[in-house]
């Protein structure tokens, strides 16, 4: 195991292109899906990043198979939840103002495309913290086949924050992690999407990852 997530951690680093890695929980196995009458149901999420919009344009092109139908769900820090924390943790999020912008005109751009345009469903979650984004993810349980989410979705996001106290595999990013859980469905499958990284730096990972 540690073998193979070196080779993980390699791949993401030095990758010409963007990479998907997919945690199969029977998704490859489902048969015949041209000809199948069965809906394969799959949601993308949305927290924001470079890495989430690659998950979003991913899954454009996943929503042109005739069988599938997909569900775009934003998660989004809620208004009414201000607390001292979030106050501090706000300092962050305003150096990272540029990036949310590119979010939101993306996310604009997309959602006139393709949700206006009736190819996808749409539904959003208002959350405090990262308790409430660890039960929303529970929640998909038994909803969808496939959940498509970028590496470093929500990395620097307050309803991620003290996710990496307690990842299993940082290969995989806070919310691809739980998702990958062993405490989560084992019938969901996951496709973690990161972005075309140039220079090949990542974070969430440690430098002297050995497999020694």
């Amino acid at each position: 195991m540690r073998y193979l997530m070196y080779v993980v951690e390699q791949v993401l680093r030095s990758a010409p292109c963007s990479v998907g890695i997919l945690v199969d929980r029977g998704f490859s196995s489902i048969d015949n899906i041209s000809s199948s009458q069965v809906t394969i149901n799959v949601a993308v999420i949305f927290i924001g990043g470079k890495d989430d919009r690659e998950a979003l344009a991913y899954a454009s092109r996943v929503a042109r198979h005739p069988r599938v139908k997909l569900t775009i769900i934003r998660l989004l820090v809620d208004p009414n939840a201000e607390s001292s924390r979030l106050v501090g943790y706000r300092v962050i999020l305003e150096e990272q103002q540029k990036e949310m912008k590119l979010d939101d005109e993306y996310f604009a751009q997309f959602y006139e495309k393709h949700v206006v345009g009736g190819h996808m469903s749409y539904t959003e979650k208002h959350l405090a913290n990262a308790a409430e984004t660890f039960s929303t993810l529970r929640s998909f349980e038994g909803q969808y086949s496939l959940v498509i989410v970028g590496r470093e979705g929500g990395l620097n996001s307050i309803l991620t924050k003290g996710m990496n106290d307690w990842q299993q595999c940082p290969e995989l990013g806070p919310i691809g992690d739980v998702l990958s859980g062993p405490d989560f469905s084992m019938t969901v499958s996951v496709l973690i999407i990161q972005q075309h990284k140039v220079k090949g730096d990542l974070d969430g990972l440690d430098d002297d990852f050995s497999i020694m």
